[in-house]
Formats: structure tokens, sequence, C-alpha cells
């Protein structure tokens, strides 16, 4: 009798381990972690000129294209007064077509003085030095036209680049003597969504140039970042599938997959613990997911 309870004891315990052990191999499985949303391509486009604020054109929230007018503004005076005079002067070449023309005279009274010198050289009654002599004065005049015609052309093309470029801020063709039109526009570079409007922009309001007054976004996918523990990071790889929850949309789920892992620790000091940034992509084709949204991922570690 007193074995068959011993017995009996015996299995309980070893249930019960092996119970325990069982969730604890299932809770291993799952690590849980914590990041944000974020875009896939975030671009902050940046005004050129010192100007005024007249309108901003779009809302947060509201898709653009590629080359969509997204704000409008004035110069500043003195950034119109600089700019009009770039305008006027247009390639400034005149100085180099001048030396051309008087490069161009010189040239021809070597060539008629390297004829005389040859001639007399042909007939025995001057020097082959001196032929040769007027011969380098010739290619160096025309080595000098030359590289002059190169360095006019070179400036043309500069300028007609620089006019395509105002052209595309006035949204009006620009060439040289024109007179700048009122309104100056940026524009979107990218296709996706506006992100953020700075609340300064108002009408009437004086920025520097480089000011970057709205930002836009590609929203779908969206991209998560999590730092995962160095003795969880090789049960990942990329392609992974983890399954993202949103506290913001009631736990709601989404289905991510691991596109990138880190091969490096965000902390390299000994007495500091290692994590490797893990970059998840997910799925947002109802633009439900927003930046800044905090996400709870959890691995199912293999």
């Amino acid at each position: 009798m007193l074995m068959k309870k011993i017995s009996i004891l015996c299995c309980m315990v070893l249930a019960a381990a092996m119970f325990f052990c069982g969730v604890q191999a299932h809770a291993a499985e799952t690590t849980i972690l914590t990041g944000k949303v974020n875009t896939t391509v975030t671009r902050f486009p940046n005004v050129h000129f010192n100007g005024i604020v007249d309108k901003v054109l779009v809302q947060p929230g509201e898709h653009v294209t590629s080359g969509q007018p997204i704000f409008r503004y004035v110069l500043q005076d003195e950034a119109r007064r600089t700019l009009q005079r770039e305008v006027n002067q247009g390639a400034n070449t005149e100085s180099m077509e001048a030396q051309i023309l008087d490069l161009s005279r010189q040239l021809s009274q070597a060539r008629a003085q390297y004829n005389k010198a040859r001639s007399l050289a042909a007939s025995g009654l001057g020097s082959s030095q001196a032929s040769d002599r007027q011969q380098f004065e010739v290619k160096s005049l025309e080595d000098r036209i030359e590289l002059l015609k190169e360095s006019i052309k070179k400036a043309q093309d500069n300028f007609d680049i620089r006019m395509k470029e105002l052209s595309g801020y006035f949204e009006t063709e620009i060439s040289e003597g024109t007179t700048l039109p009122e309104y100056l526009y940026l524009k979107s570079p990218i296709d996706g969504y506006v992100l953020s409007v700075d609340p300064i922009m108002n009408p009437g309001a004086i920025f520097g140039a480089g000011a970057t007054p709205i930002s836009i976004g590609q929203m779908d996918p969206m991209v998560i970042q999590v730092p995962v523990y160095e003795s969880e990071v090789s049960f990942l790889k990329v392609g992974d599938t983890a399954t993202v929850e949103i506290p913001s949309l009631n736990n709601k789920s989404f289905t991510a997959n691991i596109i990138k892992i880190a091969w490096a620790s965000n902390q390299m000091g000994v007495a500091e613990a290692s994590y490797f940034n893990v970059e998840l992509s997910v799925p947002n084709p109802n633009l439900e997911l927003k930046p800044g949204f905090k996400a709870v991922v959890r691995f199912r570690l293999k």
C-alpha cells in the first residue's frame, strides 16, 4: 500500500514538473517588445530663398504627388533683387567672347607670319627654326581660343540649367532678362501624404532659405524598429513574421515581416546589455497606422 502511494506521489510530482517545464518552454517561445510606428520614407523639402509666406496649399493627411505645389511664397526684397540681377546678367560670357575676338585677330597675323616663314624656309632664305616658332605660336593661339569656347559653352549650359531650376520654382518659364513673377512654389519631392505643417507658417510670416515648412511621408507599408536582446536575436531571421498590436487602435493586430536585423549592438560597453535593432514592415493599405503610434511586437522564437 505504501509503495502504491509513493508511486502515485512520484507520478504527480513528475506530471507537475512536466507541466511546469512545458509552461516555461511555451513562455520562452514568445518575446514581447515595444516600438513606434514610422514611415518608410519621410522627406522635408526646403525652400531655397529668404521669403514671406503667402499660402500653404495642403493640409496634414492630404495625399500629394511628386512635383505638386504644396506651399506658395514671395521673395524678400533683397532676395528678389539678387535673383533678378542673376537673371538679367545671363551667362555673363561677354568678356570671354571679347577675348576670343582679340585672339582671333592675333591668330590671323600669326598664320600670315607662319606662312611667310615657311615659304622662306622652303626657298632657303629663312631658317626652319623661325618657321617652327611661328607654327608653335599659331597652335598656342588656337588652343587658347578653343579653351575659351569650351568655357563659354559651360557657362551657358550652367545658366540654362539654372533657368530651368528657377522655372520650376516659379511655375513659369524663366529666361535671360525675364521679369520674375510674384510667387514661387515649394513642391513635393515624392508621392506620399502630408505628415505635418509648421504652425508658424502663416500668411505674412518671414522665413529664411533652407526652411522646411512641410513634411511628406510614404505610409504604405509602415516600419517599426524594436531592440531585441542578444540572447534572442539569433533566433530571428529576415522574412520571419511577427504580430503587432496597436494600443491606440484598441489593440488591433497586424502581421509584420522582419526586413532588417542589425549586426552590431546598440551598446558596445561591457557593463551594458546588448540589444540589436530589428526592423519590421507592416502593410498599411487603409492608412490606419500613423507615425508615432506605440506598437507591441510579439515574436515567436524558433
